[in-house]
């Protein structure tokens, strides 16, 4: 039996646990009030024919951000945390509250097109085995934006990343492993070794299994430690292009202080994924590239971007660098 749900709305808190198949929506905020009402319209024509409910996590905001959540979704329920414990901790928050069998992390600075979660649940459904399932990211003009997915995080890639390979060639299969490929069609359906997490569908089968993101990253690189471990136990992670998104990524960070957030999640990721006698050269070989990175942003001019996404500047290097104190040790656990 499929709950009712009115056209464009979510199941509300106060309706009956449901039965049989759809999808639970864990929008995650943080101090997110201006991209909510975009962002839940959005969601309201995405789900098509499947049945939807609507949780929105907020991790301390500190602000209006839970009251414009009521105002903008009133059919869904939200959730104050009452500390921000990081990405991770409050996706599970959500997850515990889910009763649907298919769990939709959704940025709130996201924007899914008409039909894209449809489209994502099809996919995961079609073959049990996939788990995990995300979309094509497109710029606001409806070209492609690359960050849909990466390649597998490891010891080679950053190798590649310390030596400034993955800046002489850039997208390279060999030398920029990291990177991910060209879509070769808008129906393309493929397996990825990295969904990313701003639009990432899963199973529930499969985060029971793999017990979800681990609550040990803050943020940044908990989408690849979820696929690295989820591949791991035999599922399959995909793409599928019809499964359209925007995503402005970080939009209220600065470019360096993202940058040491960013680089705090990768050397979590590389002490956690990598054999003990490894860790440490692979965190020394990410800390070279920043290095080298800062050195020769004294002498040489970045490109402006790189496969369509920004570079970092000059001085966010530097500054990397200067910071460096603060994101090798990775994240350390509360």
């Amino acid at each position: 039996m499929r709950p009712e749900t009115s056209d464009g709305g979510f199941l509300g808190a106060d309706a009956p646990a449901p039965e049989g198949d759809g999808v639970s929506i864990v929008l995650l905020t943080y101090r997110s009030a201006r991209y909510l009402e975009d962002c839940v319209a959005a969601l309201r024509r995405a789900t098509g024919r499947h049945p939807a409910e609507l949780i929105i996590v907020d991790n301390d905001s500190g602000d209006e951000t839970p009251q414009v959540a009521r105002t903008v979704a009133p059919d869904a329920r939200v959730v104050e945390t009452g500390r921000n414990g990081g990405f991770a901790y409050g996706c599970h928050v959500g997850a515990g509250k889910a009763r649907f069998p298919w769990l939709m992390f959704v940025n709130p600075d996201t924007l899914p097109a008409p039909g894209s979660i449809e489209a994502l649940v099809d996919c995961g459904r079609a073959d049990p085995s996939i788990g995990i399932v995300g979309g094509r990211c497109v710029a606001p003009d409806g070209s492609v934006d690359p960050r849909s997915w990466w390649g597998r995080p490891g010891l080679w890639p950053t190798f590649c990343f310390a030596f400034l390979l993955t800046s002489v060639f850039p997208g390279s299969r060999v030398f920029d492993p990291e990177s991910p490929r060209p879509w070769t069609g808008e129906a393309q359906v493929r397996p990825v070794p990295v969904v990313t997490g701003g639009f990432m569908l899963v199973s529930r089968r499969a985060w029971d299994a793999t017990g979800g993101f681990d609550r040990g990253f803050f943020m940044y690189s908990e989408d690849a430690d979820l696929c690295v471990r989820a591949a791991s136990l035999g599922f399959r992670p995909h793409v599928t292009g019809r499964g359209v998104y925007q995503h402005e990524t970080g939009g209220s960070s600065t470019s360096a202080g993202k940058l040491v957030l960013l680089f705090t999640g990768k050397a979590t990721l590389l002490r956690k994924q990598l054999p003990p006698g490894l860790r440490q050269l692979a965190v020394g070989l990410l800390a070279f590239g920043v290095f080298a990175r800062a050195t020769l942003s004294r002498l040489l001019s970045a490109r402006p971007e790189r496969q369509g996404r920004p570079t970092a500047r000059g001085e966010d290097w530097r500054r990397l660098w200067s910071a460096r104190r603060e994101w090798l040790p990775g994240w350390q656990s509360s």
